[in-house]
């Protein structure tokens, strides 16, 4: 019979061999248990279209991401162009004042490190002062009074909702909380009582016939104080020209004839509008899951991930759905939900301005149906993680606490037309715990910074070149 001393194992190799031996099982035991849940979750992603309806494609793969084929095909020279602009505080000269010229962007409201969205809970372009990291301390630059009336010099540009997200609006058909920008062929919005009237005066932005997202970028260059017309950088900028050039070869479109938007307002609007649709979080963990890659998720984001497609349990994707997990396309009733969250609370000290009867109403306000008061549109759920700011009155700080009210399902607010989907949900801690950890942690591309120039053609320091964001940044 073999022993120990005729193996001549010491008992400290043997300990250790016991133990590798049990890591071993224990890790098969994980990956069968893995390997179950993985096919459980691909079962049910089946019911919802199978995998493929949530694959988010390569940002380079433009014939596989939604846009308009017809008024504006993404092209390599557009998303360059547009690249740049987005992130250019070089066309933010139509301030009121010299000092505050060239010091913000697209990208000061919408940036990489916050999942292109603001940091904090009012976006601050022209008016605001410092950065830090993602964003969150941005605030008013001194003189700037948030009260003043519309012209003023001394009246800042901000959010008066939260800033939505840049991030995947690929998938999304119209624009803002309320979805009043945007009016392509078949869009919801072709019968909305104010349909022609929103956005900056005498731009007329609805009657181009656009999608959203470059409706949006349209009317926000205006509304956010950026140039693009005769003496801008556009014009002034020699490798700016070239792109401009090579992105519209054949002119930039349609322009309404009582608008009074420009060319290369146009095709300034329509380059970001391209880059904007390439911004996709295609690397995210849930993402290589659905490509193939059977370890990208944990058991435990796979038990949260098997809790939002579920039907019977959270079914988070009753309302988050398609590749951003977002509102659905062209289908209103699925688009615009009241789930009773509350608006900027204008009793914090950080909160500018005041919260209208218009803004409050939301979908309402721009359809005229009181049916649709107090609606507002489905956001995207990626890289919610890298901001602290939830809901159009950012009324929620961190996922768990969305999650905890939605499990709850008592409003914040109590309003006409809560949605029938707001319920209890009847979650337990480790439901929840399961489910949070898919969204904070499968939903998050570790890299968005990959959607930023290396530097701009002007040289300026971005997403924001005010003095204190300057230093915060350390840009020099």
């Amino acid at each position: 019979m073999l022993s120990l001393k005729s193996l001549r194992v010491q008992p400290r190799a043997l300990a250790l061999i016991l133990l590798l031996v049990f890591a071993a099982h224990n890790a098969a035991v994980a990956d069968d248990n893995r390997n179950h849940l993985s096919q459980q979750l691909t079962e049910a992603l089946e019911r919802h279209g199978g995998k493929s309806a949530f694959q988010l494609p390569s940002s380079r793969d433009y014939s596989a991401i939604p846009q308009d084929r017809v008024n504006n095909p993404i092209t390599a020279a557009k998303v360059e162009l547009g690249k740049l602009l987005f992130h250019e505080t070089g066309v933010a000269t139509a301030t009121a004042s010299l000092e505050r010229s060239e010091t913000y962007s697209c990208a000061t409201c919408h940036h990489a490190a916050a999942g292109f969205k603001a940091g904090i809970t009012q976006g601050i372009g022209d008016g605001g002062s410092g950065f830090a990291r993602r964003g969150a301390k941005r605030r008013l630059a001194k003189g700037m009074n948030p009260d003043a009336e519309d012209g003023h010099p001394t009246k800042p540009d901000f959010q008066p909702v939260t800033s939505p997200a840049a991030l995947n609006a690929a998938y999304q058909d119209v624009m803002l909380w309320d979805g009043a920008l945007g009016n392509a062929n078949g869009s919801v919005n072709s019968s909305a009582a104010n349909l022609l009237t929103v956005g900056p005066p005498n731009a007329n932005v609805n009657k181009f016939g656009l999608p959203g997202l470059e409706t949006q970028v349209l009317a926000g260059t205006r509304v956010h104080r950026l140039n693009f017309d005769e003496g801008s950088i556009l014009q002034s900028n020699l490798k700016y020209r070239r792109l401009y050039e090579n992105a519209f070869p054949d002119g930039t479109g349609y322009i309404p004839s009582d608008s009074n938007v420009t060319d290369e307002a146009l095709g300034a609007a329509k380059a970001i509008a391209a880059f904007e649709r390439t911004i996709l979080a295609n690397r995210a963990p849930f993402q290589r899951w659905l490509k193939g890659n059977r370890t990208a998720l944990s058991s435990k984001q796979l038990r949260g991930a098997l809790l939002f497609f579920d039907r019977d349990k959270a079914n988070c994707v009753a309302c988050h759905t398609g590749p951003a997990l977002s509102s659905a396309v062209n289908d209103e009733d699925k688009m615009f939900f009241n789930v009773g969250f509350e608006d900027l609370n204008t009793r914090k000290k950080h909160i500018l301005g005041s919260v209208s009867k218009e803004v409050s109403r939301g979908r309402g306000n721009f359809t005229g149906n009181p049916d649709d008061d107090y609606k507002f549109k489905v956001p995207q759920l990626y890289n919610l993680a890298d901001t602290k700011v939830f809901g159009h009155g950012g009324s929620f700080n961190t996922i768990k606490q969305v999650l905890r009210y939605k499990n709850r399902g008592i409003p914040q607010r109590n309003t006409p037309n809560m949605a029938s989907e707001f319920q209890p949900l009847g979650l337990n801690r480790r439901e929840l715990d399961d489910l949070e950890d898919f969204i904070k942690t499968a939903l998050r591309d570790p890299n968005l910074a990959r959607y930023q120039p290396k530097k701009l053609p002007s040289g300026n320091c971005f997403p924001a070149a005010d003095f204190k964001s300057a230093l915060d940044l350390r840009c020099w």
